[in-house]
């Protein structure tokens, strides 16, 4: 190319060949200009130009053919630019597989066509000097195969691309692998094998691939008869000026042989290795002089230390020795080795790597000795006998098993004589070892067994080797004795019996125990009732009894009147004590026939069986009604108890023994709500009060979570001026698509299953939070929160009243709690010591129907309530003229007053009953007279001027 490059330029448009011509002589290149292909292709030919612009369309001959016939006339690859206006992209694909360099595109961008044409040329000097460097690499390769090719048959040079493929491969490879290198023109990997070391020559061939020269690696390839040679295979990565891999280039060395006679070398290493592994035997070769020693590999491995690590001379020996066995192995080879003993020999422990023992058997022999006679070379064996002394070890300790066991232990020869009996056989059988010797065991002998036992156990000996179960032997002394045997037929190495070992024990405590456990699971520990276990049993029994007969069953569910408050004031012993005299006399109000059950607790199961008529159960009843009724005297003490009794009936109430006992336990609570010491027979609407009971419950339990309760507010007033001084905060259940629940339903059930607790919590801190929005509001109420007296027994009530405070931010003098009287009778001392601290807060407390229940003086003494509620009872026939009712209700006006507690009249109704009260002296009340309940939104109304 000349310092000022040739541009050929064949265009037909004038204005495009005169712009071309400014842009490019501006830039210092030389232009030659033609107006048609054929006179393009004339003017290539004969100027050589170094690149040529070549429009597509023109006339007498297109740029394809023209550009077709330059490729032709030149092997030079002069870069040939295509300029067109054509958005064709199968004329593009076909210009470039007709040699086209590249394509500029029409309208061009004339400040960017110098810039393209210099880049092109650039592109062209570059390809040209790799071309002229890779015919050179060429070159030098092949001189370097003809020198590596006349080294020997056992080498060959290849060369492959980037793609693995085989690109040259030296004539030697015919002679190693069998095939032509024509033959191999395939991916280098092709001829390998499965061998695991081809995974590594293939990582180390990427390796190369990827520009980095990998160590001499090995190769097994099948040859072309089939067998397998291994190669060494030493790779170089060919790189172009861009350092760019584009061949790998190698040397192959057959190094078959040569590992065929190392691997056989190894294998006989392998066996000998092997063998004296097997043998577990340790060599060693020792200097008693120098005290240097050599071992083989086996001496340390045995030890569990690398041999390549192992610390070799006698003293280390030494040091390995257990600290027992130290001082006389010492001894004994110090003796040898001054000839004062005839035979090294010796059995010792010695350390392992991981700090455990074995122990070794150590012979050895002086076998070359100085011209003063002195030893200079001791070669010896240590072998590992740790195996051997741990059986003998074991076997002396089965030795003390089978004397020192607590069974019984015989053996005996294939004819069942006995050939050996431990102490226990004497102790269990009274027969001393001298006496059954060579005699078949009683607890085996035919004539002490039943003849189908006896077969029984022989088949099994026969088939499985072993027999157990349960079996009757007699002792020395006449005694019989149930016992447990185990007994296995023993074999020798040609699969036949060589003995029989038994091993039984005396189970008759074991059966007494038994027995015990059979009786306690189905009887109940303290009365010596049947259980439930076998009351169900009976029920079974009765029942299939009255089908037959055409008679009744009769299912009584007993439940003891307040047991709890027995167990609580008088102790647990006396309640056992209780117990057992309630079911001695249940026990004699019924027939044998009948059973009586103790299910638990205070509740006991009667089973009536083959009862006539319904008038004959209630005979039965009464009896027993009238029999419990009767004190019972327990230490001094005396005792009157009552029984709530339900009864149900079979086939008329049921026909299962589930069904017909919940529907005795719906009886009888009935008969607890109707006061107790009665008895109900199960009823239909017992059933449904039950399961409305049931429905109740399982609602309430998921309420608070469904966020059905409600609070409604009962405003208190000032009877003077009819201002509302405070509200009750009253609880409400509105379930889901159903009517509101009414409290006097629910509330006795969470009292009773303790939903209470966190409902009451509940009611707390949305009381306390609605009272602080109306005080936020400008409404300073105080609000009355009841307080059920499971709150006091089973929740922390300070602890929820502090949270509700906390919570809220409301002020605790704004907070009232309404207890009832029985909450006052509830663990008095706990009671009070609770109220202290809530008082201590701020807060107040009111009784509840006050005058209807326990009301003592004593009470409001201890504590110190700050508010008596008059029970509507009163109010309601104020204005009837009784006159009891008026001095009731001024007679606990006076009282408050007296004490200093404020009172509240509840329930008023009527405009009379507000106007009697204030002139009594009564200044609050709350009631139907002046509102209902009200929701808070409502409520809050109630100070918004109209």
């Amino acid at each position: 190319m000349s310092a000022k490059p040739r541009i050929l330029l064949v265009d037909d448009d004038p204005m495009v060949r005169l712009l071309v011509r400014q842009m490019l002589q501006a830039d210092g290149y030389e232009l030659i200009e033609t107006d048609n292909g054929r006179a393009g292709l004339e003017q290539f030919i004969a100027s050589e130009p170094d690149l040529v612009l070549l429009d597509v369309m023109m006339p007498e001959m297109d740029g394809f053919s023209c550009l077709q016939g330059m490729r032709a006339a030149s092997d030079k690859r002069v870069p040939i630019v295509m300029m067109t206006a054509i958005e064709d992209t199968q004329a593009v694909e076909d210009a470039f597989r007709l040699g086209a360099t590249d394509f500029i595109g029409k309208p061009i961008q004339w400040p960017l066509l110098p810039h393209r044409i210099s880049y092109v040329l650039r592109s062209h000097r570059t390809t040209q000097r790799l071309i002229e460097q890779q015919t050179l690499l060429k070159q030098s390769e092949q001189r370097f195969r003809d020198l590596v090719e006349s080294i020997g048959n056992e080498y060959f040079l290849y060369s492959h691309n980037t793609e693995r493929i085989f690109t040259y491969l030296g004539p030697s490879v015919e002679h190693i692998l069998g095939y032509k290198p024509d033959e191999l023109h395939c991916d280098c990997f092709d001829i390998a094998t499965n061998n695991p070391i081809n995974r590594l020559a293939r990582t180390y061939t990427e390796q190369c691939l990827a520009g980095i020269k990998p160590p001499n690696y090995e190769v097994e390839v099948r040859s072309k008869d089939g067998s397998l040679r291994v190669l060494s295979l030493n790779e170089s990565p060919m790189l172009d000026d861009h350092g760019r891999v584009v061949a790998v280039n190698g040397l192959a060395h057959d190094i078959t042989e040569m590992r065929s006679t190392q691997q056989a070398l190894a294998d006989s290493e392998e066996r000998l290795r092997l063998s004296m592994q097997a043998a577990k035997q340790g060599f060693y070769d020792i200097n008693p002089q120098t005290g240097a020693m050599i071992i083989n590999a086996e001496y340390a491995s045995m030890l569990g230390y690398n041999p390549a690590c192992f610390d070799i001379n006698i003293d280390s020996w030494i040091m390995r020795l257990h600290p027992d066995d130290r001082q006389r192995v010492s001894d004994a080879y110090q003796l040898y080795i001054a000839g004062e003993l005839a035979e090294y020999r010796l059995e010792y422990r010695q350390r392992c790597a991981d700090d455990s023992w074995k122990w070794v058997l150590s012979i050895g022999s002086i076998v070359e000795r100085d011209a003063n006679h002195q030893p200079v070379r001791m070669l010896g064996t240590h072998t590992d006998i740790t195996d051997s002394k741990t059986a003998a070890e074991r076997l002396n300790l089965l030795a003390k098993v089978f004397e020192n066991s607590g069974e019984a232990i015989f053996l005996c020869d294939p004819d069942t004589r006995i050939v050996s009996s431990n102490q226990a056989y004497t102790t269990i059988t009274g027969y001393r070892a001298e006496e059954v010797l060579q005699q078949t065991p009683s607890i085996l002998d035919a004539r002490h067994l039943d003849l189908n036992h006896y077969q029984r156990i022989w088949q099994a000996l026969r088939e499985n080797g072993y027999w157990q179960g349960e079996i009757w032997d007699t002792r020395k002394n006449g005694e019989s004795y149930p016992a447990w045997l185990g007994i296995s037929a023993m074999y020798n190495t040609h699969g036949l019996i060589s003995h029989y070992i038994g091993i039984f024990s005396d189970i008759t405590e074991r059966k007494a125990a038994e027995a015990q456990i059979e009786y306690l699971a189905r009887h109940d520990p303290l009365t010596n009732l049947p259980n439930r276990t076998l009351l169900r049993d009976r029920f079974d029994q009765a029942m299939a009894h009255a089908v037959r007969n055409n008679t009744l069953v009769g299912l009584l569910f007993l439940d003891l009147d307040h047991f709890k408050n027995i167990n609580d004031t008088m102790g647990h012993d006396v309640g056992d004590r209780l117990l057992q005299g309630i079911a001695e006399r249940l026990v004699q109000c019924v027939r044998e026939v009948d059973t009586v059950c103790r299910q638990g607790g205070d509740e006991f199961i009667i089973i009536l069986t083959d009862i006539p008529d319904i008038d004959a159960i209630t005979q039965i009843v009464l009896k027993i009604l009238d029999q419990l009724t009767q004190p019972f005297v327990i230490e001094g003490v005396t005792l009157c108890t009552s029984f709530s009794i339900g009864v149900s009936l079979y086939p008329n109430d049921g026909l299962n023994f589930h069904g017909l006992l919940n529907k005795a336990d719906t009886a009888m609570y009935s008969a607890k709500n109707e006061g107790r010491n009665t008895f109900r027979f199960f009823s239909n609407d017992m059933n449904l009060a039950s399961i409305e009971r049931m429905n109740i419950e399982n609602g309430l339990r998921m309420a608070l979570k469904r966020k059905e309760l409600r609070l409604h507010y009962q405003p208190q007033y000032s009877i003077q001026n009819n201002t509302v001084i405070g509200a009750e905060a009253l609880l409400r259940w509105q379930p889901e698509n159903s009517p509101m629940i009414p409290p006097a339903k629910f509330i006795p059930i969470a009292e009773d299953n303790g939903m209470i607790v966190p409902i009451g919590d509940w009611v707390l801190r949305e009381a306390c939070k609605q009272n602080k929005l109306w005080h936020d509001a400008g409404m300073k109420l105080l609000v009355t929160v009841n307080i059920s007296a499971l709150q006091f027994k089973r929740g922390n009530l300070l602890e929820s009243v502090q949270n509700a405070l906390a919570e809220s931010g409301l002020e605790p003098h704004y907070l009232e709690l309404e207890l009832t009287e029985s909450v006052l009778m509830f663990d008095t001392n706990a009671v009070i010591n609770t109220i202290a601290q809530l008082r201590a807060l701020g807060v107040s407390f009111a009784i509840d129907d006050f005058g209807t229940g326990y009301s003592s003086l004593s009470y409001l003494k201890r504590f110190a309530v700050n508010k008596l509620k008059i029970d509507q009872s009163f109010i309601r026939d104020l204005t009837s003229g009784k006159a009891e009712d008026t001095a009731i209700v001024k007679a606990i006006l006076q009282l408050g007053d007296t004490l200093g507690l404020l009172t509240l009249a509840e329930g008023v109704e009527t405009k009379e009953q507000a106007e009697q009260l204030h002139l009594l002296g009564c200044r609050k009340a709350q009631g139907f007279y002046w509102n209902q309940p009200l929701p808070a939104d409502e409520f809050a109304q109630l100070f918004t001027p109209g």
